[in-house]
């Protein structure tokens, strides 16, 4: 395995990498840290801004901006680091905050709340259109991963604390209905934390305590392919770059100084990705 560490040990819960194709950069977020950073591919420099809470993810737009989820709100941020509310959640619980997010095919964004306490279903997961929102799913815990697979309209997403990636049907207005457990951990090592997809539609779920990423068939229900990793929790994962065969992976401290949490680590692949989509801020 080729692996690099492109930024080690900067983060406390480093988190959400995703592409900006346009400007060919990788953000991720520290969400404990209150701070977000990004990798410019066309140099290898890296940029570090502090946020104005606790973001917990970050998407390209369709213009120069990026979006991201910060408490309960969505937010666009400009190169200066300059947020700007674009809406918040005034019904939801002061026991939540969001965590995982995603533009969809249709770009809109995709993003889901947990409970502080990491233990009571009073999570949800939204979509947010530009103009209001719409509650997707509800009882979720710890919502976390998300992915298409546009070629099967498949939606697939995690609730960290049931251990399964669950399956389902989509429609042009992301309407879902539940269709399968795409992948099931009870026997793996650690917790399913964030995913990403590739062309094949392949799963790359990262292992919050389980030290690696691991690639499954969901057709199948059967793991392919892993990567072991030096930290033991690995948070998410996102495929950049010129043939978007390189993987961009996040992961978390886990308080032992031997261990390489909190770094951004970059993995040479056999698989190529899929676009990241955009919000179409407007």
């Amino acid at each position: 395995m080729d692996m690099k560490i492109i930024a080690k040990k900067i983060d406390q819960l480093g988190e959400g990498p995703t592409y900006d194709s346009k400007r060919n950069r990788v953000y991720w977020i520290d969400i404990t840290g209150k701070k977000f950073h990004y990798l410019d591919l066309n140099d290898g420099s890296i940029y570090n801004f502090e946020s104005v809470g606790m973001i917990s993810s970050i998407v390209p737009t369709n213009i120069d901006l990026m979006a991201a989820t910060i408490g309960h709100g969505f937010y666009s941020i400009d190169d200066q680091a300059n947020h700007t509310l674009l809406f918040e959640l005034k019904d939801e619980s002061n026991e939540t905050r969001f965590n995982d997010g995603k533009a969809d095919p249709e770009g809109r964004y995709v993003a889901g709340t947990m409970d502080l306490k990491e233990s009571r279903p009073i999570g949800s997961l939204y979509v947010f259109n530009g103009k209001g929102v719409r509650r997707l799913l509800s009882n979720l815990t710890i919502s976390n991963g998300i992915a298409w697979d546009t070629r099967r309209r498949i939606f697939y997403h995690i609730d960290t604390p049931t251990r399964k990636v669950r399956a389902y049907s989509f429609d042009a207005e992301m309407n879902i209905i539940s269709k399968d457990i795409a992948v099931d951990f009870k026997e793996e090592q650690g917790s399913p934390d964030g995913m990403t997809i590739d062309s094949d539609g392949n799963l790359f779920v990262a292992h919050w305590g389980g030290s690696k990423l691991s690639v499954w068939d969901p057709e199948r229900k059967r793991k392919i392919d892993e990567y072991d990793l030096p930290a033991k929790n690995i948070t998410s994962a996102v495929f950049a770059g010129k043939g978007l065969n390189t993987l961009y992976v996040s992961s978390a401290s886990s308080g032992d100084p031997e261990d390489l949490g909190g770094s951004l680590f970059e993995l040479e692949t056999q698989y190529k990705g899929t676009p990241t989509f955009v919000f179409k801020i407007r």
